[in-house]
Order: C-alpha cells, then structure tokens, then sequence
C-alpha cells in the first residue's frame, strides 16, 4: 500500500519519525503503519493529529471528507 498523505505532512513539518511518536505517545512502528495506511489513523486521534501536524482534520483522512 502507498504511503498516506500523514507521510509528506510529517515531514513537511520537519518531525522525524520519532519525534511523532513521542508527541503521540506511541511506538514508531506505529506511526510507520498509520503512515502506510495499516491501519490508518484512528478517527479518536484525529483531532491529535490535527495539532501536531497543524492541518485540518480532512488533510491527515481525506477519505472521511470525501464525497461520493
């Protein structure tokens, strides 16, 4: 599977993949499979991600926000 938009804007905002899963509070495979999209990032740590990663909510899971 491609990697998640989650991916680019981590990097993007200069976080390594340690510093996210400190700010998160999970291990780094963690990141690396929400990353992956396996699974992808849980709806209850949305708004987390939101802040961390200071995006909108529909850039971190644009398919909640998509529209058939």
């Amino acid at each position: 599977m491609s990697k998640q938009p989650i991916h680019a804007i981590r990097k993007k905002k200069g976080l390594t993949l340690d510093a996210a899963a400190q700010l998160f509070e999970v291990d780094r495979t963690t990141i690396i499979r929400w990353e992956k999209g396996e699974p992808l990032i849980p709806l209850k740590r949305l708004e987390d991600a939101a802040k961390i990663y200071g995006v909108p909510k529909k850039k971190i899971r644009p398919d909640i926000y998509e529209t058939a």
